[in-house]
């Protein structure tokens, strides 16, 4: 079953609440850092599914950092110890409250530097989380260098936060998803809070041009398109770009985002053309991808 998401910002951080899946293996639940036990096994098929993504794009791979795992291995064991329902509690779900059972200093920052899903195994919460809008922002982060996971009665953290590269060190770069060529797409969205057309419940996986690296840019009259080649024809879809949001919080000043308003045919060829311009120049790009 499509779960229901809840997201909150580092950059960008998010929540997902699913039902249905395997949780895995019960770690014993312990809140010193030098102690807790990393559910190895869901953090290395985790992360081997993330890099696989990252792959399909030439990405370099992203490095398991064993600190970064134990911060995400106690705020996991934070929430199923507490039996945190992220339905219930939304956003509050990246957050430990001091003196409440397990609350730890690492894990309260594991928590805010995290995507967090409840309720399906590590690789049903990667593959997921590839088919949203606001929690797949920054997985395909050039910068994006070391990341932690965590696993416990159901509870999936991953964190994409403090492992990037920042300031001088960051490179300037533009990633599309899904990458050019990629093939085997599933065409629909995986539904998230906030979910981002109100007004629309039956949209299509997000397509997102991000820019990123040490400067800010600026994205003025993107002109999108978006076409079955397959079937040929023209698809009707939402747009986003900086001061033109889908929700007024989630107003991202390096991102155009194209929403489907219907899932992607499947089996299908699919274009996207994108024209803007981007810090007062003419900036153009086009690309391919086949649905499953």
């Amino acid at each position: 079953m499509a779960g229901l998401l809840a997201l909150a910002c580092f950059a960008l951080l998010a929540v997902a609440s699913c039902t249905g899946g395997s949780a895995g293996t019960t770690i014993p639940i312990v809140t010193n850092p030098a102690q807790v036990q990393v559910n190895h096994t869901a953090a290395s098929n985790a992360i081997d599914l993330l890099n696989y993504y990252r792959s399909l794009g030439s990405l370099d791979l992203v490095t398991t950092d064993s600190d970064l795992c134990k911060g995400c291995q106690l705020h996991a064991n934070y929430l199923s110890g507490n039996s945190v329902s992220l339905n219930a509690v939304g956003l509050k779900a990246h957050t430990e409250t001091p003196g409440t059972a397990g609350y730890t200093v690492a894990g309260a920052k594991a928590g805010q530097n995290s995507v967090i899903y409840e309720g399906v195994t590590a690789t049903q919460a990667v593959s997921n989380w590839m088919q949203t809008l606001y929690h797949r922002l920054g997985m395909m982060d050039p910068n994006l260098k070391r990341v932690g996971f965590g696993s416990q009665g159901g509870y999936q953290v991953m964190d994409i936060g403090q492992g990037r590269l920042r300031g001088m060190l960051a490179h300037d770069s533009i990633s599309l998803f899904p990458w050019p060529g990629m093939t085997n797409v599933p065409g629909y969205y995986v539904r998230e809070i906030p979910h981002p057309i109100a007004s629309d419940n039956d949209i299509g996986i997000p397509i997102t041009v991000e820019f990123f690296g040490l400067r800010g840019i600026s994205i003025d009259q993107p002109i999108v398109k978006l076409y079955d080649v397959t079937h040929g024809r023209q698809l009707a879809a939402y747009v986003q770009f900086p001061g033109h949001p889908f929700l007024q919080q989630w107003d991202l000043a390096q991102l155009i985002a194209i929403i489907p308003q219907s899932p992607l045919p499947g089996g299908s060829v699919i274009k996207v053309e994108v024209n803007a311009f981007v810090d007062g120049g003419p900036f153009t790009t086009e690309w391919q991808f086949t649905t499953r």
